[in-house]
């Protein structure tokens, strides 16, 4: 169920928690207030604030943890972007200090960076699985080891060229790694029990008056059902606006400079 919601696309990951936990709410205030179990919950009256409290901390922690390993995995994915710019632009700026003899490492790292944007990146922002253009970059280690560029440069600066392709292989596996990995369900699963557990603590504290309880139960789920979206919006990064080719594109625009 939770892949599913968080496969559905931006649109579906913003709408199904509001609607999903708002149907949860009305549910929670019949039953509490207007089903006929009422009389059962008219004799719970007296439950005190601090009890929903403690179930509310709970609630937080959890979220939190969510959000912070999400969040980190957002920021590992634009490392890994960077670090494969700044791979490119190493390569690319010796290439052309080369003269002549740079010119088909020029070419091989060029056409990398447009594989990467126009084969891999359009699909690592859809579902499935990226398909990952390895003639490209076998193309570029090919030309990085060709005899005719070793022989013409000096052992020194061909060991550059070979630190930015190692670096860019490396931001590479990176890359994939993270737009295949996914948080565990069962944090995503916690999170929403620990959030309805809070959505009847609260019910549960203004069992006397049915408006002070339906008001403040559509507080609590309209941040609850926020937090999820927000927190399911950065599950995939390289899906949404989160992760940018910005970097990728700057470093290949240099080449025209």
């Amino acid at each position: 169920m939770i892949d599913l919601w968080l496969r559905s696309g931006p649109l579906g990951i913003i709408l199904v928690p509001f609607i999903v936990l708002y149907g949860v709410s009305g549910a929670i205030v019949w039953l509490t207030q207007l089903s006929p179990m009422r009389p059962f919950f008219v004799s719970c009256i007296g439950i005190t604030g601090p009890f929903f409290a403690s179930v509310a901390v709970l609630f937080s922690l959890f979220a939190a943890f969510l959000a912070n390993d999400v969040q980190h995995r957002v920021g590992e994915a634009q490392t890994a972007v960077l670090r494969e710019a700044d791979g490119i632009r190493t390569i690319l700026r010796l290439s052309e200090a080369m003269g002549a003899p740079g010119v088909p490492l020029k070419t091989a790292v060029v056409d990398y960076g447009r594989s990467v944007l126009e084969k891999e990146w359009p699909r690592m922002q859809e579902e499935g699985k990226p398909v990952e253009d390895l003639q490209a970059f076998r193309s570029l280690t090919r030309a990085v080891m060709a005899p005719e560029l070793t022989a013409a440069l000096p052992p020194a600066a061909h060991q550059v060229i070979l630190s930015g392709l190692v670096e860019i292989r490396q931001a590479r596996r990176e890359r994939f790694s993270l737009f295949a990995h996914e948080s565990d369900p069962v944090n995503w699963l916690g999170m929403l029990i620990l959030g309805v557990a809070t959505q009847f603590a609260i019910a549960v504290v203004q069992l006397d008056r049915l408006r002070p309880q339906a008001l403040a139960l559509f507080v609590f789920t309209t941040a609850f059902a926020a937090t999820a979206v927000l927190v399911g919006l950065a599950e995939r990064p390289f899906m949404g606006k989160h992760i940018g080719d910005g970097p990728l594109r700057a470093a290949i625009a240099t080449a025209d400079q």
